[in-house]
């Protein structure tokens, strides 16, 4: 008798210090509802959630299991394994069925992806876990996407004199707009630090949707107008990925990535009425002023806009150049190359140009240069109508470094036509 009351003396405190708990069977996880999360929307996975069957204690953390792999992608797009010990699993002590794992000090090594779902190269490589048990057992976890869009990259194209900007916004993933939502971005301005809605007079969306390109008027007032050192950020649940996550109010706003007001006018079309003097030069270059309508229908050639507060502004923008640094109009160069053929490849005319922002035909302002083909061919004959293909490459440089290359836009070879009447 006093030997049967020892031993269920002895029980009761196991069961008492929760020692039991230490050699119960292994609870497995959930798989359903484990997570792979994004905490500061950054597009960086920082956080697992992972959810187990049945209630866990941290005793159970301690004695049963060793380590959770987590498999994901580096920011080469190499597929990696991140060995999570078991001390750095948090149990939630509220429900008792979850752990966390935080993973922020690992996400500059992650690649900005929330995506889990979509058709991506990097989503065979990524999203899944292994949860090991101390006696060499383990799980595959299947953990789902937790993690809500957000901006990969947005580059802004605006046009001097008016005109339509563009911004390009690229997001980490396939995203649905909310209908219940008339703007879907916010932005603010270093000119003021407000912050405004960012509202578009169209948007075009890509064929998977992972990428918009919003277009805004270029006449808005100042302030209503994005412009270079502005920040974006998306609206609060206006913006869904194809999973339900929504946007929240932890949205980060995402510098804007590119200012490129430098644009080539170009016409496709000319008619001519055979008034061009044969003695005139085949090309000529003009210094006009920026609301000029070169080229057009009867003034073919290429023009591009140079000096000016914009101009200045990009090329400074472009090459990071300090605040205080001077910007001088002498270091501007800008190259013209234009070479002419018939549709059936034969030579027609070409020309060279080279103008430094100092030429005293600027006169310290900002002009359109204009360089025009005079529809004759080297040997100042006029040409017929038809097509005529045209090589173009026009070059901005400041201090020797290039800021604008038409060819790094595809602008490299035009299709026109000749009318003569």
């Amino acid at each position: 008798m006093v030997r049967s009351l020892h031993i269920l003396t002895i029980a009761m405190f196991l069961l008492a210090t929760g020692v039991w708990a230490f050699v119960q069977d292994p609870v497995p996880p959930s798989s359903q509802q484990n997570y792979f999360l994004d905490e500061d929307e950054d597009g960086r996975m920082d956080h697992l959630q992972i959810r187990f069957l049945g209630v866990i204690t941290e005793e159970y953390i301690n004695e049963k299991i060793d380590s959770l792999v987590v498999n994901w992608v580096d920011t080469l797009g190499h597929a990696i394994r991140v060995i999570i010990p078991k001390e750095k699993l948090v149990l939630d002590t509220v429900s008792n069925r979850k752990i966390f794992i935080d993973l922020s000090d690992k996400q500059n090594m992650f690649q900005q992806m929330t995506g889990l779902t979509s058709p991506d190269f990097f989503t065979y490589l990524s999203g899944s876990c292994e949860l090991y048990l101390s006696d060499g057992t383990y799980y595959r976890v299947n953990v789902k996407d937790g993690m809500a869009p957000t901006i990969r990259s947005c580059q802004l194209k605006a046009r001097r004199a008016g005109g339509t900007d563009t911004l390009k916004v690229s997001f980490s993933e396939k995203v649905k707009p909310a209908h219940s939502c008339d703007v879907y971005m916010e932005f603010w301005s270093f000119k003021d630090s407000v912050v405004r809605e960012l509202v578009p007079t169209s948007i075009e969306w890509n064929v998977f949707n992972n990428e918009a390109m919003l277009m805004f008027d270029g006449n808005a007032s100042s302030n209503d107008r994005l412009s270079v050192r502005d920040s974006v950020r998306l609206l609060y649940a206006c913006i869904k990925d194809s999973s339900d996550n929504a946007v929240t109010k932890k949205s980060k706003f995402h510098a804007v990535e590119g200012f490129f007001p430098f644009e080539l006018f170009r016409q496709n079309l000319v008619t001519t009425s055979d008034q061009e003097r044969l003695d005139d030069s085949v090309f000529q270059l003009s210094f006009e002023p920026l609301d000029a309508k070169v080229p057009n229908d009867s003034a073919w050639g290429v023009a591009v806009d140079v000096l000016g507060s914009d101009f200045e502004t990009s090329i400074r923008e472009i090459l990071r150049m300090r605040s205080q640094d001077d910007f001088d109009a002498s270091k501007v160069t800008v190259l013209f190359n234009l070479r002419i053929y018939t549709n059936l490849g034969s030579f027609v005319a070409n020309t060279k140009y080279k103008i430094k922002g100092n030429d005293k035909r600027f006169k310290k302002s900002a002009k359109r240069l204009f360089l025009r083909w005079n529809m004759m061919d080297a040997h100042h004959r006029r040409v017929g109508s038809g097509a005529y293909l045209a090589n173009i490459a026009v070059i901005i440089k400041y201090d020797g470094k290039t800021v604008y290359y038409s060819e790094d836009e595809g602008i490299t070879t035009q299709v026109f036509g000749v009318l003569r009447r």
